[in-house]
């Protein structure tokens, strides 16, 4: 019922060379449609292909459940307060790389206007929290799911931080994976974890936008950031209320949902071994390649 984990591990590997390969050549020629392409036929085909070879019982495994709307207002609720405290990850760990020297803003760039900023929405928000949550909430999750429950939704965020190759975002994204993780196991539906998602990108899209209206005139993305302490604080302690409104609905969440519990039985030696496997190993070096690189640039040491 459950696909088997040495498989889904080989799998990850080869999307995360399609996304460093080809999704990187795609997305330099034209960036929406190198998304649209990326999304679609380096990060879901594969997953379906695989599910229909191996012949799973594809709506079991990705949990196409329906989700309740009492459950769905919750989950947006969630995914907002979550965005909030995600950036706090994201703004500490920029904060100590611009101590090495500049870093860079991420290279997407804001809407210019009304009409991009709806196909941002669309491309950034809805395909990518699709696409994205079937493989990594959906395949992933699923194939860890014997080691237990939780232990599922941690290893399949890390994998979904390193996924994303970006050293900026690392705790961000991981904090994030772990939180649409809960979500899709309490409600049991993959669709909590694709509205989790969506509601995160699209946060993010419409602040770049209005930012960039505001702040310049025009979407044109700044270069570089300077990140003062006092930001950080401050941004800090709007992001500890959010968390403590984010732990109270998580509570009311495992309150209102009954999914099935799986207590695995593997210690936590045994769980690590799973980064010893060749394929995941390989993923990881080349995560590690990646953000040396990223961090060495930042340094002005290439």
């Amino acid at each position: 019922m459950r696909p088997d984990e040495k498989d889904v591990s080989k799998l990850y590997f080869f999307v995360m060379l399609l996304l460093i390969t080809v999704g990187y050549l795609v997305q330099k020629a034209s960036l929406y449609i190198g998304i649209l392409i990326t999304e679609f036929f380096l990060v879901l085909l594969p997953v379906i292909l695989y599910l229909l070879f191996k012949r799973y019982d594809v709506k079991y495994v990705l949990r196409l459940n329906p989700i309740k709307g009492d459950q769905a207002f919750l989950v947006i609720i969630i995914a907002v307060l979550g965005w909030i405290v995600s950036g706090f990850f994201a703004l500490l760990t920029n904060y100590f790389l611009s101590k090495l020297g500049k870093i860079p803003v991420m290279p997407i760039p804001a809407a210019s206007n009304t009409q991009e900023l709806f196909m941002q929405i669309l491309i950034f928000g809805a395909v990518a929290a699709c696409c994205e949550e079937i493989f990594m909430r959906g395949l992933v999750m699923r194939s860890f799911e014997m080691r237990g429950s939780i232990k599922s939704i941690f290893i399949t965020a890390i994998f979904f931080a390193m996924l994303h190759l970006n050293v900026q975002n690392f705790l961000g994204i991981l904090f994030l994976g772990s939180l649409l993780g809960y979500v899709v196991y309490r409600t049991n539906s993959i669709y909590g974890g694709m509205i989790g998602h969506f509601t995160n990108n699209t946060i993010s899209v419409l602040l770049s936008y209005f930012v960039a209206q505001q702040n310049l005139g025009k979407a044109t993305p700044l270069q570089q950031v300077d990140l003062p302490f006092i930001v950080v604080i401050g941004y800090g302690i709007f992001a500890l209320f959010a968390a403590i409104l984010l732990y109270v609905l998580l509570r009311y969440l495992k309150k209102v949902t009954d999914p099935y519990v799986i207590r695995g039985t593997t210690k936590l030696k045994e769980d690590l071994y799973i980064f010893l496997y060749w394929p995941v190993l390989l993923s990881v070096l080349v995560f590690l390649y990646r953000i040396t690189e990223q961090i060495l640039k930042i340094a002005g040491v290439i």
